[in-house]
């Protein structure tokens, strides 16, 4: 292997250190810390990619590192954080969960690399799993801060989880910003969004997160609906 294809794979490797300190971090009832690594997970795991294609030093070994890594940081990480947080208040059911959502997220993993080539660039089919993992770690934050998940609620919160779990192997199509088409305007609104996210980062960020999550719902419900009533 040529030096100048492990730089962007040193991102991948940085991606599951962070997740596996988030895993050793929530085991120690670090929370916070522990759902801000999978986050920072998710800025190497977008930075990866855009350096291999810059480099031009993509690779078949790289893009099965990549899914290896997603399914340590994106997958066991908040899934164990989760289960740390509120799911080992449930015993077997809060154990289910929490394995449910892994199992479900290397499912949509092993479906987006056999289906990469015939699908649309432009969207992923279900929910990607680095999306889905900081939707999880989003729910810890923002109960841990607000306080949103009162005794007794934390069976939702594990429902949540098998919900995005489901989405993840669902069809219901979400946009690949990976695809996005740079220009002024969207250069000018990137720095807006960085500048907001530095005063309320975890405002900010949810606000995007779960926007992005019901885009893809209401769409998909959108479009059945126009299904229906066109076939009456």
């Amino acid at each position: 292997m040529k030096p100048l294809y492990l730089f962007p794979n040193l991102f991948t490797a940085s991606s599951i250190f962070l997740g596996v300190m988030a895993m050793l971090y929530a085991s120690h009832g670090e929370f916070i810390v522990a759902c801000w690594m999978v986050v920072g997970s998710l800025v190497l795991d977008g930075l990866d990619g855009r350096i291999a294609r810059l480099t031009n030093t993509t690779s078949k070994f790289g893009l099965e590192f990549d899914s290896l890594a997603d399914v340590v940081a994106f997958g066991v990480a908040p899934s164990l954080i989760a289960y740390f947080y509120v799911g080992h208040f449930y015993g077997r059911w809060g154990m289910a969960a929490c394995a449910l959502f892994v199992i479900f997220g290397a499912i949509r993993l092993a479906r987006f690399n056999v289906t990469t080539q015939t699908t649309d660039p432009y969207s992923f089919i279900g929910i990607p799993i680095p999306s889905a993992a900081v939707l999880v770690v989003l729910g810890v934050l923002i109960d841990n801060k607000y306080g949103v998940l009162q005794e007794g609620w934390g069976k939702f919160f594990l429902a949540y989880i098998v919900f995005l779990g489901v989405l993840m192997v669902s069809n219901i199509r979400y946009p690949n910003f990976k695809k996005v088409q740079w220009n002024l305007k969207l250069f000018v609104l990137l720095l807006l969004f960085l500048l907001l996210l530095f005063v309320r980062p975890l405002e900010v960020l949810g606000s995007f997160m779960f926007c992005y999550l019901f885009y893809g719902l209401l769409r998909w419900v959108f479009l059945m609906a126009r299904i229906v009533f066109k076939h009456k």
